[in-house]
């Protein structure tokens, strides 16, 4: 258990020199069609690295709507572009204002350092930052999203 406490240590220092702040528990992302959707947002634990660690404390955010991030007339570019306006929000908690997020569906990286689920937002600014994130899709339509600091930056 010490050994698992110090490299998770050693990681994060390492990993990046800004952590994860403005935390907001309320708030809303405009949909692909300009619609206000509404989330909550609490820290829970889950899983989303590999087994070295317990789990660990992540952002969930729940949309009160669950059709509200729905794909639409425009299919899967709908869902892409919600994805996007989704990224452009939880991202700003996790760098500085320059941190220039790659936060389109298709710029996504597949995972990070130590992830098992979920994709990666990297910030073209910054090597070492990235975003672990994850959609829960139900009736097409995004009505989760799972999100937390890589350990690292992104990698194909």
């Amino acid at each position: 258990m010490l050994k698992k406490t110090i490299f998770l240590i050693l990681i994060l220092a390492l990993s990046s020199p800004v952590m994860a702040s403005d935390f907001q528990p309320r708030g809303f992302i405009s949909n692909h069609e300009g619609e206000k959707c509404w989330y909550t947002q609490v820290e829970v634990e889950s899983n989303f690295f590999i087994d070295l660690f317990d789990d660990t404390t992540i952002k969930l955010l729940t949309f009160d709507d669950a059709a509200c991030m729905h794909k639409g007339d425009l299919g899967e570019f709908g869902l892409d572009v919600n994805k996007m306006m989704i990224n452009n929000i939880i991202t700003r908690r996790y760098s500085r204002s320059d941190a220039n997020f790659q936060t389109k569906a298709n710029e996504l990286y597949p995972t990070s350092m130590l992830q098992i689920r979920g994709k990666c937002i990297q910030s073209k600014t910054y090597p070492a930052i990235g975003v672990m994130v994850y959609y829960e899709i139900k009736n097409n339509s995004i009505t989760q999203v799972f999100h937390s600091q890589s350990i690292q930056g992104c990698k194909e």
